[in-house]
């Protein structure tokens, strides 16, 4: 546990730590010693720093993870859909040095009069759609949408859909999902 967290937290909510002490039923000396990592609070002692602070006691547990992960252009995962249409991530596709993508973004490019799958995609993530060049066509079980350039669209979990080239030039889109639920 991170006594600094609590100390951020407490100035940004312009708490001395008197009041902080007040609130919690300690002392300022044991409030500034934890602050200050010097002594470990008990999980009651967290609870109560954490219910005056009004936030989940997993605030202070959860460990910062500010790693950050680099996808070079050369290293870029390549899946083939079922209809041969190219699927480039530009995020990586799975764990790496202990971080688990939240979401997922890839480009298609799909050529004249191409779909993106002969089937209805039927995802169990969420999914925004971007129009970086041309005409697309989305296909829904009961209605079309068609996205020009620069234009987006946001897919709830689970909606079938499909994507079409419309048109004699290429499409290229970039789609983001939501981190994909496999169970």
């Amino acid at each position: 546990m991170n006594g600094n967290k609590i100390r951020l937290l407490r100035k940004e909510k312009d708490f001395t730590i008197e009041k902080l002490a007040s609130l919690t039923g300690f002392t300022a000396s044991y409030i500034s010693q934890v602050e200050r990592n010097k002594i470990e609070p008990s999980l009651s002692a967290l609870n109560k720093i954490s219910n005056a602070l009004n936030v989940s006691l997993y605030y202070f547990l959860e460990e910062q993870n500010n790693k950050m992960i680099i996808t070079r252009k050369e290293h870029r995962k390549t899946i083939i859909s079922d209809n041969k249409t190219n699927i480039n991530f530009l995020t990586q596709l799975s764990e790496n040095d202990g971080i688990k993508p939240e979401f997922y973004v890839y480009e298609i490019t799909l050529r004249s009069n191409e779909w993106d799958n002969r089937n209805f995609n039927v995802l169990k993530c969420h999914k925004c759609i971007v129009v970086k060049k041309g005409t697309l066509l989305i296909e829904f079980s009961n209605s079309n949408e068609i996205l020009q350039i620069g234009d987006s669209i946001y897919i709830d979990s689970n909606l079938p859909h499909r994507c079409y080239n419309p048109t004699s030039l290429d499409v290229e889109i970039l789609c983001i999902t939501s981190q994909l639920d496999l169970s």
